[in-house]
């Protein structure tokens, strides 16, 4: 799961959210000199890496990426899921993305001086840019896969990837909304009030 999805995941804590959303950063048993809240969002996050990389419904959708983009398939799928995340919200309209996406990049504000040195850097990208709320377009999602694509030195041109999104559209969708209902399930025994 890429990182709107992350956030979206990690309930009304703003630690537990800080947690989760630096958790990249935080490697072996580091985690342990923070907070038991902000712990809490690093094992969130990496019990959510855990899941998606096992579950069966995301494992579909990746596999549709092999042939063209060998050893990219979850990555692209990872990104690919924030636009479905989207897509879901705005049809079911259960959570207010616009509302929580303020609200997200409201508390992580106030962590920036907290922040591994690399997240920070990123940060400073991600909300200047607004990533969060333009994975919600097409436009967006292919921006944040060419980006990905050249920093990563693997293509300049990893945005052709939608092309299979949307030829198999509905596989995807179906496939999102059941890996979506079961990690929601599995991720609530993390929230703290």
């Amino acid at each position: 799961m890429n990182y709107l999805a992350h956030l979206v995941l990690s309930g009304k804590n703003e630690e537990v959210l800080f947690g989760n959303f630096i958790a990249d950063a935080v490697k072996g048993k580091s985690y342990l000199t923070w907070s038991k809240n902000v712990q809490k969002g690093i094992l969130l996050h990496r019990f959510i890496d855990h899941y998606t990389d096992t579950n069966p419904h995301y494992l579909a959708g990746k596999r549709r990426f092999y042939e063209k983009f060998p050893k990219m398939g979850g990555v692209i799928n990872d990104i690919l899921y924030d636009y479905l995340l989207w897509q879901y919200e705005l049809k079911h309209k259960n959570i207010s993305l616009d509302k929580e996406i303020k609200c997200y990049y409201r508390v992580l504000d106030g962590f920036q001086n907290k922040m591994p040195e690399n997240i920070f850097f990123m940060y400073q990208y991600m909300k200047k840019e607004d990533w969060l709320t333009n994975y919600q377009y097409k436009h967006g999602i292919k921006k944040a896969l060419n980006g990905f694509g050249k920093r990563i030195k693997y293509s300049d041109n990893l945005e052709s990837c939608f092309d299979i999104l949307e030829s198999s559209i509905f596989d995807f969708e179906k496939e999102f909304e059941m890996f979506y209902k079961e990690i929601k399930e599995h991720t609530s025994s993390f929230y703290v009030n």
